[in-house]
């Protein structure tokens, strides 16, 4: 009987499928999702990214927030940052956050950037068969793009998000947490590629 070995050149493979397959149920969920439009009003090109969870060790399920992205060519230097919180309460309690700055550490160097107006709260979606309501809170903080250049390339990235409920740290340069759904920092990636083409 023919012996099978298991080589090195399987476990890449392997371990591609079982990447691809990771992105694909995380864009099916709407997360990292990224976009490009034309306004229909002033005719900027618009290239958006849906929240994508965050990760540090230690958390395994990943940190309680996400981030995604907006840029707008009408302000080419500069990106929005969007942070995103989403939860499920029972009737009567409360799960909202209030964002108010995102840090980042890009291999040393931290710059802060606050929040330029209230956070959005929602409360619309009712289960009245678990009696739940789900929650989400939205703000944004706005950075150069040369800074998000930065966090995509830099040797170890973190970030901290500091809300009403004090703050979260974020190795933001992890790429997957455990069990290989992506982080932000992968869909970014393309968000970034579509704005260099959108640019040039």
């Amino acid at each position: 009987m023919r012996e099978f070995k298991h080589s090195a050149r399987d476990t890449f493979f392997e371990g591609k499928v079982s990447a691809d397959m990771a992105d694909a149920a995380s864009k099916m969920a709407n997360l990292g999702v990224v976009e490009q439009e034309k306004s229909t009003f002033d005719g900027a090109t618009i290239v958006k990214m849906s929240p994508a969870v965050l990760y540090r060790e230690g958390a395994t399920f990943g940190v309680p927030y996400k981030l995604g992205a907006q840029w707008n060519s009408k302000a080419p230097e500069h990106v929005a940052i969007i942070l995103s919180h989403q939860s499920n309460v029972a009737a009567g309690s409360s799960a909202f956050v209030a964002f108010s700055s995102l840090s980042t550490n890009i291999d040393g160097s931290i710059a802060t950037y606050r929040t330029g107006g209230p956070t959005s709260n929602d409360s619309s979606s009712y289960n009245t068969v678990s009696r739940t309501i789900y929650t989400a809170s939205t703000n944004s903080v706005v950075i150069p793009l040369a800074e998000l250049r930065k966090m995509l390339v830099a040797r170890d990235c973190r970030i901290r998000i500091e809300t009403s409920k004090g703050y979260e740290d974020v190795q933001f340069s992890i790429e997957r947490i455990p069990g290989g759904q992506p982080t932000a920092i992968i869909p970014l990636r393309e968000f970034l590629s579509k704005i260099v083409a959108a640019k040039s």
